[in-house]
């Protein structure tokens, strides 16, 4: 998992069919010089703190399962950060 920080929210004209309805989030990875692009889940907000999974993570936090594997994603958020700790 990824940790980081919500910047804004990702516009589309067109996305591929399995992302229609899905809210793309551009976050900025914690500790680095780099953005990634996550499907929203929690409805997250500007400036969260969020973790994000990658890979197969992305996929199991969408639909858990085996049956997954048709599911065109790469990263989702998976928890809002509440605190520090």
């Amino acid at each position: 998992m990824i940790r980081g920080r919500i910047l804004g929210e990702v516009w589309a004209t067109r996305k591929a069919p399995g992302l229609n309805g899905r809210r793309l989030l551009l976050v900025a990875v914690e500790g680095e010089d780099r953005a990634l692009v996550a499907i929203d889940t929690l409805d997250a907000s500007e400036g969260e703190a969020v973790m994000v999974s990658v890979g197969s993570g992305a996929r199991n936090v969408l639909a858990p399962g085996p049956d997954n594997r048709e599911i065109l994603c790469d990263a989702a958020v998976s928890l809002i950060v509440d605190g520090e700790g």
